[in-house]
């Protein structure tokens, strides 16, 4: 009997995982050792190997960050960097070369008690997050039924190459533009509305602080989630057949809290 296998052996698909977020204020040599020795002495330093992003993005602009050194640093609590956010591309080769994923700068993650108007607004000192939730995780985004962000009014952002596998592509308070493929384990999100011309595989999230009215288009429907202000989809076995390598629109319903999927 011949066993026929309805699935390739190995899959990518994109996962949810709370990665920690390790924020850099300084990228001096001398204030990174103060910082990760006062975090060793603390006796809270037992991470077993958890998954971190670096996010950079918070660092002045031009500083020197010795990158190799940072990582011995990491490790040395136990902890396992897997990308770097937000960093300048002066410090894309040295990503390559260390094997560190390349994102985009990460969401802020929303306080549970912040107005559902204000993301944005600074978080007090003693309710600074220690820890990264999944990098906008649809669960959150704003509540649906609350009050809807304003429209976004800055100009698209515009991404003129794929998106590859695991990597990031965030537009804050925009629409993104992807003039090319997004491919599976890979993730877009945006504020406003995502438009991918060529395949869409992978996350993509519109709407993600809270307004309604955002879509997402795509000349080819292959997902394995998408998500519009917080109310998600995914596809495990794949999109519907009437939807499946056909232009998309998916959208709020306007009468209930569910993701309508239009041929167009």
């Amino acid at each position: 009997m011949v066993r026929v296998q309805s699935r390739p052996a190995v899959e990518i698909k994109g996962l949810s995982h709370p990665a920690l977020r390790l924020v850099l204020h300084d990228a001096s040599a001398e204030a990174l050792a103060g910082a990760f020795g006062q975090i060793a002495e603390s006796g809270d330093a037992d991470f077993e190997w958890q998954a971190v992003v670096i996010d950079a993005s918070r660092l002045e602009p031009g500083a020197a960050l010795d990158c190799e050194g940072l990582l011995e640093q990491v490790r040395a609590l136990r902890l396992h960097p897997v990308a770097i956010a937000g960093a300048p591309e002066s410090l894309r080769d040295a990503a390559d070369r260390l094997e560190l994923g390349w994102l985009a700068a990460l969401p802020e993650p929303r306080r549970r008690d912040a107005p559902a108007d204000g993301p944005d607004a600074e978080p007090q000192a003693d309710a600074e997050p220690q820890a990264a939730e999944p990098a906008a995780d649809p669960a959150s985004a704003p509540a649906s039924g609350g009050p809807a962000a304003d429209t976004p009014r800055l100009d698209a952002m515009v991404v003129e190459r794929p998106v590859r596998s695991g990597q990031q592509v965030y537009a804050r308070e925009r629409d993104l533009i992807v003039i090319g493929d997004v491919s599976p384990g890979a993730e877009v999100i945006a504020d406003g509305n995502v438009h991918v011309y060529g395949t869409l595989g992978g996350r993509a999230i519109a709407g993600a602080r809270g307004w309604r009215q955002a879509a997402i288009f795509t000349l080819d429907l292959q997902a394995e989630l998408v998500a519009v202000c917080g109310i998600y989809r995914t596809f495990e076995d794949g999109p519907p057949a009437a939807q499946t390598g056909k232009p998309v629109r998916i959208s709020l319903d306007t009468d209930a809290d569910t993701l309508s999927l239009r041929t167009l």
